[in-house]
């Protein structure tokens, strides 16, 4: 009787119970002209680190950038959806492309209706750009769940209760002293970013692809890494 309630297409052996094969946080910030993006590069097979050198941000188009925390094969599957809407969208008659807000709608629908079919995909999305015409940045998230937010920096994963704090920090501290963030500041934190996460989360890794939108450049670039601060390991005891 519940199986018949609550899956009545007979599929419930083919809904996920959970993620296989997943990634790490996802963190963004906003600065002056745009907003910056990164995520590591690796794969976990539970706490396994089974995959290394894997991208978690996709270019949509020339003012747009995502990024995925959790399932990868769930990530695919939606890459899949999103370049068949953006082909349908380029082969009508009124031309479009997604907006970094409309990106951001579209994915919190997908998820808020797969989780509603108790079928989810196991993912958080970072959508961030520029909006086109009014060059003003943007920045939201949304989770597997289909709740979303936006804000002038956003954590997805671990990263939400690590590094939330220290981005929150740094543009309070732009804002006392006058300033804006610029984006060389702004990747700088994200970096650090990188770097808490690497100590703390036994997840992430010290390798990180970095995303830039501005309004005249939109550009993902890879290969950077962190190596830690490890200097305050001999004073942690209790352990043995």
């Amino acid at each position: 009787m519940i199986a018949e309630t609550f899956f009545p297409d007979d599929n419930a052996s083919l809904r996920a119970s959970e993620p296989v094969c997943t990634g790490a946080s996802v963190i963004a910030l906003m600065f002056d002209q745009g907003v910056v993006i990164a995520a590591d590069t690796k794969l976990s097979y539970g706490r396994f680190s089974r995959y290394k050198g894997v991208s978690r941000l996709m270019r949509v188009n020339n003012n747009t950038i995502i990024g995925v925390s959790g399932d990868y094969a769930d990530y695919q599957y939606l890459q899949g959806i999103i370049n068949s809407r953006q082909i349908g969208m380029n082969s009508s008659q009124m031309r479009g492309q997604f907006t970094p807000a409309s990106m951001h709608t579209f994915l919190t629908s997908v998820l808020y209706a797969r989780r509603s079919k108790l079928n989810p995909l196991w993912n958080s999305y970072v959508v961030c750009g520029v909006t086109e015409g009014t060059k003003t940045p943007y920045l939201g998230t949304v989770n597997l769940f289909g709740v979303s937010y936006t804000n002038n920096f956003v954590a997805t994963g671990l990263g939400s209760y690590l590094v939330q704090h220290y981005l929150e920090k740094k543009l309070e501290d732009c804002e006392k002293e006058g300033m804006k963030l610029n984006e060389a500041d702004a990747a700088l934190a994200l970096r650090n970013c990188i770097e808490i996460l690497y100590q703390r989360d036994c997840l992430a890794y010290n390798e990180y692809e970095l995303g830039v939108v501005t309004a005249d450049n939109c550009v993902i670039t890879g290969k950077h890494t962190v190596s830690g601060k490890w200097d305050h390991a001999g004073l942690i005891t209790g352990y043995e």
